[in-house]
């Protein structure tokens, strides 16, 4: 391991490794031991505590560390739960949506991931391994699982399984699936290798994950025809998440002055001068899902603004959103106008 410090000074709250790596107790006790920790708590949770640390500086292991090493393998090992759940009858080859045709926000998150990939990759070159672990557990904790996959509920939940809108999140996270379950494998040894098992069959991929390498540059995103276009994407999105900022913000307002008590029960109306509101006009269609509200206004104004309040009309008892058009459908009378044209779409097919 070139240009790497001595594997010495290495504490716990129980012991240290000397220069010739004995063991040495530092109250009868009082340690703890990785062996124990791997009958505890599971050989993977050791794995990820190795790999959390700088091995360049002194080491340091305690019980509350390991602790909270094993809820981050929970929370990592969910986002994958969430991927595999959500893929049930998913067959790339018959149903993977082309990157081109996929909805704007499952393509910038295709993009994000394949930077998160490149990272990866060149910090397991480095060798900076806590580097790998830190950015893994922000990505699946919040970038995914506490953004991302919330926007996509509701269009896994409620769209028709054959339409383009749900087949497009789908390969998405399949996407996403198949790279992060690559870049966790050397960390993540067996689990990894249990997930594989459970990811679609794809002809030609390796019995084991760790017969695999690294996601490689449009790997990811699959071919891009119109490569001009992604630079528009990621801008866009960027510029939409930092709106989404405020709007949460005056939703947490409204919330907490108890008018609503769940994002689906709200409206927002948002002012934003001249360029941001051509913005989020080209994503009108988008804006409801990505704010997780049941109705989003928008107008050309000053600087930019966002009223929060409560939404008009019913819940509809499918996608739990509000409409003034839920009961209009005498077929379905208890469901918005959205989920009345899904019904009959999947009544059709």
């Amino acid at each position: 391991m070139h240009g790497a410090a001595p594997f010495r000074g290495v504490t716990t709250s129980g012991w240290t490794l000397d220069d010739q790596g004995r063991a040495q107790s530092k109250s009868l006790g009082n340690v703890v031991d990785p062996v124990d920790i791997a009958k505890r708590l599971g050989g993977e949770i050791v794995r990820l505590w190795v790999a959390s640390v700088d091995f360049r500086e002194d080491v340091v292991g305690t019980e509350a560390l390991m602790e909270r090493i094993g809820e981050n393998y929970k929370k990592i090992r969910n986002t994958f739960r969430y991927v595999l759940s959500n893929l049930d009858g998913f067959d790339p080859a018959r149903d993977a949506v082309p990157f081109d045709e996929m909805q704007p926000l499952d393509q910038y998150m295709l993009l994000r991931t394949e930077e998160f990939a490149k990272e990866v990759r060149q910090w397991y070159e480095e060798m900076v391994f806590h580097r790998v672990y830190h950015r893994l557990n922000d990505f699946c904790v919040v970038d995914l699982s506490a953004i991302y996959f919330s926007i996509l509920k509701d269009r896994l939940y409620t769209a028709a399984p054959k339409s383009l809108a749900r087949r497009s999140a789908q390969t998405a996270i399949w996407r996403i699936g198949e790279a992060l379950v690559r870049l966790v494998a050397p960390i993540m040894t067996f689990t990894a290798d249990e997930i594989w098992q459970y990811l679609p069959h794809v002809e030609g991929r390796s019995e084991s994950v760790h017969l695999e390498l690294f996601p490689k540059a449009g790997e990811i995103t699959g071919t891009v025809r119109d490569a001009a276009h992604v630079a528009t994407i990621v801008a866009d999105w960027d510029n939409l998440f930092e709106i989404r900022e405020e709007v949460l913000k005056a939703l947490e307002a409204v919330r907490q002055d108890k008018t609503i008590n769940d994002s689906l029960e709200a409206k927002v109306t948002i002012t934003a001068p001249k360029e941001t509101f051509e913005l989020l006009n080209k994503y009108r269609k988008h804006l409801n899902a990505f704010f997780v509200v049941s109705a989003t206004d928008v107008l050309e104004g000053g600087a930019l603004s966002v009223k929060a309040e409560r939404a008009p009309g019913q819940k509809c008892e499918r996608c739990w959103n509000y409409s003034t058009h839920v009961g209009e459908d005498k077929v379905y009378p208890t469901v918005c106008e959205r989920c009345s044209a899904t019904l009959a779409e999947i009544e059709r097919g």
